[in-house]
């Protein structure tokens, strides 16, 4: 999809986060400037009618087809928050192997990919829920309470029950069961993805990984997977990087290592 079309420079393409949309890149792709085209991958399911895919190297695979119609051959710039960092980097590993130039890849809050048990239905719904609302705003006090009384093995249905009963106190009354579920499909699958991926090891491209202050240290060393990787922290957390004085330093950084990136190819496309 793309986020901002005119421009002369390379473009930047953004893998979706864990909801699967590609949309939540465009306040970012405003701020890099007119020059600076930039596409977003959404996710099967997410709007198409398509069945999501719960691997890493599907949804991987699924992107680099799209991105070589677009762009049959590099330089490739790709950016991946969160889950979107993890199919960013194996489509990376991916386009090296095939002989590509990727001149940078842009890791935004992203955990180093391994393998770990999926947490309870309770737990995935949960987060769910608060990725949805948090993209409208702060999540509400009410959304932490719905949970509290269910076991760790309740059902989907069970709690989109009792989020349309609880009205507009927890989400919009447009999100209807259907919707919800569609959404929680996409989201789920995407969650077994991340938690059974192993990573094919070591990268040897540039990476620039943007890390939330707020986020565990143990699970973002890239340096294990990434020799080259460039480290800045942002004051913040998951979601709160993404607004105000935390969301224009990303950007910056962002357009930072774009512009480092262009240098680097200019001697060769000279």
């Amino acid at each position: 999809m793309p986020l901002r079309e005119d421009g002369t420079h390379p473009p930047l393409y953004c893998v979706h986060p864990v909801s699967g949309s590609g949309y939540v890149y465009a306040g970012l792709a405003e701020l890099l400037g007119p020059q600076q085209p930039s596409y977003g991958f959404e996710a099967p399911g997410f709007d198409d009618g398509g069945a999501p895919l719960n691997s890493i190297e599907a949804l991987a695979e699924r992107h680099l087809a799209s991105l070589r119609s677009a762009r049959p051959r590099g330089p490739y710039l790709l950016l991946g928050w969160s889950l979107g960092g993890v199919v960013a980097y194996h489509m990376a590993q991916r386009l090296v192997e095939a002989g590509e130039e990727v001149p940078l890849l842009v890791l935004i809050d992203a955990t180093v990919p391994q393998p770990f048990p999926l947490p309870p239905e309770k737990a995935l719904l949960h987060a769910f829920l608060r990725d949805l609302v948090t993209a409208m705003g702060e999540p509400p006090e009410a959304l932490d309470a719905l949970l509290t009384p269910y076991p760790d093995d309740v059902t989907p249905e069970a709690v989109w029950t009792a989020v349309t009963a609880a009205g507009d106190e927890v989400l919009p009354e447009e999100f209807d069961e259907e919707f919800l579920q569609e959404r929680y499909d996409v989201f789920r699958a995407h969650a077994e993805a991340l938690y059974a991926y192993e990573h094919r090891g070591p990268y040897a491209g540039r990476v620039l990984f943007l890390k939330a202050a707020d986020s565990l240290d143990a699970r973002t060393r890239w340096e294990t997977l990434a020799p080259r990787v460039e480290r800045h922290t942002i004051t913040g957390d998951h979601d709160s990087i993404w607004a105000g004085e935390a969301f224009a330093t990303l950007a910056g950084l962002v357009r930072q290592g774009l512009a480092q990136a262009r240098s680097a190819l200019a001697p060769a496309e000279g």
